[in-house]
């Protein structure tokens, strides 16, 4: 019986709710990572993607900030502020632009330091320039796409989400893919992604207006002009305002190719997300896998065996 009742578990239900992690690790409000799945599917439902692209597009979208975490002790030294702060005024900076970056370094260096201090970090992070940002999406990337790989995701996800932060004229990371050599799925996700920002802070009118600003050199303009066509979509518009989107994008995987939440699935995603929360601090490298580990050494000494030690490392390993 218990076996029944976690296979007839979708293991979309289950990410879904942990995209929730996410969405804090970047300094975004809960649900970021469910909508910006909403807005995608919707705009594969226009481009008529076959079912197997859309299943891929699906996870890519909800665990698109899998490697996320990997980064943060560097973007906080870096800036000598709260890395989800600098994280979350980053989406809605137009950082390909000079007066942008300016102003996006001076709003996020050392908020509390004096005026002296501040202005030493502003030299700093603005000499690092394009290197220092490279360097940190290509962290990101890597460790995403490869957390995406141990959770047996289909390929194409873990391309997918390798390539989330090229942009359409070639002045992305990590990279520097332009156009058509950037996956079909990383654009859909770029700009998904940073549309959901737009729209959940300034309303759909915002997000058209930046998807247009930013056309041809963020964004691929044919996925611009359909997402634009979106705008009046009444599902989607009652699906961005949805009280718990987690639930409502997990209905979204293509039918056909649903995949369940068994007991290894569990077991890796577990895993997985341990590694999201442990990458967080250079200091908590591997502390969750040690947490477990010691963890199911005393309930064995106890006599714990079976589904009840499983669901215990489990439990060790998400503790964070």
């Amino acid at each position: 019986m218990e076996n029944t009742a976690v296979e007839s578990v979708r293991f979309s239900e289950v990410v879904s709710a942990l995209s929730y992690a996410l969405d804090i690790t970047e300094g975004q409000p809960a649900g970021h990572a469910a909508r910006t799945c909403m807005i995608g599917m919707h705009i594969a439902r226009e481009l008529d993607l076959s079912s197997e692209l859309r299943s891929a597009l699906f996870y890519g979208l909800l665990l698109k900030d899998l490697g996320c975490s990997s980064n943060a002790s560097k973007v906080c030294t870096l800036f000598g502020a709260d890395d989800r702060a600098a994280k979350r005024d980053l989406k809605t900076t137009d950082w390909c632009s000079t007066v942008d970056s300016a102003c996006y370094i001076a709003r996020n260096v050392r908020p509390e330091g004096s005026l002296m201090q501040k202005a030493r970090r502003f030299v700093s992070v603005a000499v690092g320039g394009q290197s220092a940002a490279r360097e940190l999406v290509q962290i990101r990337c890597d460790r995403g796409a490869n957390i995406a790989r141990s959770l047996l995701l289909p390929e194409l996800t873990a391309e997918a989400i390798q390539s989330l932060d090229e942009h359409w004229d070639g002045r992305g990371h990590p990279q520097g893919l332009a156009g058509e050599a950037i996956p079909l799925l990383s654009r859909i996700m770029g700009l998904a992604q940073t549309v959901e920002v737009f729209w959940h802070r300034d309303g759909v009118n915002a997000a058209c207006e930046m998807a247009l600003d930013r056309s041809g050199t963020w964004f691929d303009p044919e996925l611009v002009e359909l997402f634009v066509h979106l705008r009046n979509n009444r599902e989607l518009a009652a699906d961005m305002v949805s009280a718990d989107p987690g639930q409502a994008v997990a209905a979204m995987e293509p039918i056909g190719l649903e995949l369940r939440a068994d007991e290894a699935a569990l077991d890796r995603l577990a895993m997985g997300f341990s590694e999201v929360v442990d990458a967080k601090s250079p200091w908590t490298f591997q502390h969750s896998r040690g947490v477990a580990d010691l963890s199911e050494g005393i309930a064995g000494v106890l006599g714990m065996d079976g589904r009840r030690l499983r669901r215990l490392r489990r439990a060790a390993l998400l503790h964070g």
